[in-house]
């Protein structure tokens, strides 16, 4: 499916201005070109696409006619997505009603606007007739509710930089042009039918604090859906990552936020990072197991089956994304994600929430330390190698949560939290490469004699992945005692704000 990142910002012109002379920005000549447009938007009938300014048209004329899906992606840049015209103008083509599936939450895509565009274009390139920007001059006409027509300028990156952008836009400026007030010809055409976006906290009391980071954290989830269904790189880590922090906010600051209230999405929450674990999980296992294999020698039984036992990893985490992708389109996840917009705006906030952010969230990340040392205390008093196992594992995710709970009160409470998430993270991390060896023995145990009996291989493969099996015991012995070390560096856990 063609794409590609749309970097454009939208100039409010009359109607019978003069654009600035643009031709010394143009090393390479300045083409024109016009085009007549006319496009119909599609949305849901409450609009939840444009609320999170995205938009889907079928558009006519002009030289990318077709369907186009834009996505906001990063800062003050979208990513579109194009798909053939088609014949058919009521049925949004599937990849691109895939990829709006998490801001239309399920509900059917229908036509809600119709914009005619007079376009005079022009393309500003370099000496070797490269485009660096285009600037679109456009009288428009669109009808919703109504019908309105307006003049804009647009101007769009290619290969050229920001500055470039900038130039053009301080002479648009200096001709009497204005910023767009909306910056989307569908936003200016309907007004104020469009839900505002849920804004983001601000504020002193212990509510605002742990709601900026709230908000923050779902719009990480909800930044990384379209991704996810992309299947790009890290976009399933960072998905599940959003999701934890969602959840470790609802369960470590019960001074502000209800649990009786929250332990419902909280365990959605954790059914859905469930979900994403395991495709995860084998991105992880499978660069292990591949820096593992590639240390073995060349002549180690088996050694010439690492690409075959490297795409068996693959083909698992293949039918892992379709069932997250099934799990993207189900109601299920709709309905977790209109959960969280309503914690967002409407959040079941105590008393405590109300108050000066400094003692709440000092209590709060107290206990979250407590709940870390009493799981270090279980896993040093473990005398069996299961159990043991079991509660450095139970550290792991102790410290994780403390690390969010510290990063989110550390604004506030400064280089006390600073210090104390430190802790936590390095923690963390020794113990997340201790539990990825455990993973990763597990999954050998469980999947190794099935490759070598569907693949009608000898034993070797099995005496090549007993040896990585091996070298993860030995690892892992490593990595408690760095655990050790790492806990004995921090601060004295029965005070770790003092």
């Amino acid at each position: 499916m063609p794409d590609h990142i749309e970097i454009e910002t939208t100039y409010a012109v009359d109607t019978d201005a003069r654009l600035p002379d643009l031709t010394d920005l143009a090393p390479g000549g300045i083409a024109e070109r016009s085009h007549e447009l006319d496009a119909t938007y599609y949305d849901t009938d409450d609009l939840r696409l444009a609320a999170r300014r995205v938009t889907l048209r079928r558009r006519t004329g002009g030289t990318d006619a077709g369907w186009h899906l834009k996505i906001p992606w990063g800062a003050d840049a979208k990513r579109e997505f194009h798909a053939p015209l088609g014949r058919d103008t009521d049925t949004v083509p599937a990849e691109l009603a895939r990829l709006a599936a998490g801001a239309a939450r399920g509900e059917p895509l229908r036509p809600i606007a119709r914009i005619g565009t007079r376009r005079a274009e022009y393309e500003l390139r370099d000496t070797s007739g490269e485009p660096l920007a285009l600037v679109a001059d456009d009288t428009v006409t669109g009808e919703a509710t109504t019908t309105t027509a307006w003049r804009e300028v647009e101007i769009e990156l290619a290969s050229g930089g920001r500055e470039l952008q900038h130039d053009i836009g301080r002479r648009l400026t200096s001709a009497g042009a204005a910023p767009s007030a909306t910056g989307s010809k569908l936003l200016t055409v309907l007004g104020d039918r469009v839900p505002p976006p849920v804004p983001r906290p601000g504020g002193d009391t212990a509510g605002d604090v742990v709601l900026a980071y709230l908000w923050d954290q779902v719009e990480h989830l909800l930044a990384h859906d379209p991704r996810v269904r992309l299947d790009e790189p890290d976009a399933v880590h960072q998905m599940r990552v959003a999701t934890r922090r969602i959840r470790a906010v609802l369960q470590v600051f019960p001074s502000v936020l209800e649990r009786g209230s929250t332990r419902p999405v909280a365990d959605e929450l954790r059914r859905l990072a469930g979900v994403l674990g395991l495709a995860r999980d084998l991105e992880v296992l499978r660069e292990r197991c591949r820096r593992w294999l590639g240390d073995l020698p060349e002549h180690a039984a088996g050694h010439r089956l690492t690409g075959t036992w490297l795409r068996a990893i693959d083909d698992h985490r293949a039918t892992e994304m379709e069932r997250i992708a099934e799990e993207l389109s189900g109601q299920r996840y709709f309905a977790l994600l209109e959960t969280l917009d309503r914690l967002r705006t409407d959040p079941p906030l105590t008393e405590a929430a109300h108050r000066k952010a400094r003692p709440v969230l000092t209590e709060d990340l107290l206990g979250a330390c407590r709940r870390m040392s009493s799981a270090h205390d279980r896993a040093v008093a473990a005398e069996d190698a299961d159990t043991r196992l079991t509660a450095w594992h139970d550290v792991r995710k102790a410290a994780k949560r403390t690390r969010y709970a510290a990063t989110l009160a550390a604004p506030v409470l400064g280089k006390r939290a600073k210090r104390v998430r430190t802790w936590a993270s390095r923690l963390q991390d020794v113990l997340g490469e201790h539990q990825d060896g455990v993973a990763l023995r597990t999954y050998l145990d469980e999947h190794a004699p099935t490759l070598v009996e569907a693949g009608d291989h000898d034993d070797g493969v099995l005496v090549t992945l007993g040896a990585v099996a091996g070298a993860e015991v030995v690892r892992g012995r490593t990595l408690i005692d760095e655990a050790a070390r790492v806990w004995s560096s921090g601060p004295d856990p029965r005070h770790p704000l003092a």
